[in-house]
């Protein structure tokens, strides 16, 4: 069996697998509808938590650790984008709205 196949195989069984265990779930809980319901307080801290994982690993390893130094476009950005996101309930919103400040303050200064 060649590198190729074997290779495919494997991910073939991966997401069968992953499949599988998302499935088992909703059909132990006995619909999608219950299970949705019984997490939606968990399911509102989700968007906060997605956009403080695409946004502060950016802000804080932005150099080595040798060359630290705070790049306060970036904090400005990240300040615009926690001010969207506190407004918004969409994780679009904030990172579109970070990015173009980060982007208009770096236009600006040369």
């Amino acid at each position: 069996m060649s590198d190729t196949l074997q290779l495919w195989l494997l991910f073939f069984a991966v997401g069968l697998g992953t499949f599988l265990i998302r499935l088992s779930f909703i059909q132990l809980h006995g619909s999608a509808e219950a299970l949705i319901a019984r997490s939606k307080h968990i399911l509102v801290l989700l968007p906060p938590a997605i956009l403080a994982a695409l946004c502060i690993p950016a802000i804080i390893f932005t150099r080595p650790l040798t060359q630290y130094q705070v790049d306060y476009f970036q904090l400005a950005a990240a300040l615009v984008a926690i001010l969207i996101a506190k407004f918004s309930r969409s994780v679009f919103w904030p990172v579109m709205g970070g990015m173009l400040c980060l982007w208009l303050l770096r236009f600006i200064s040369g």
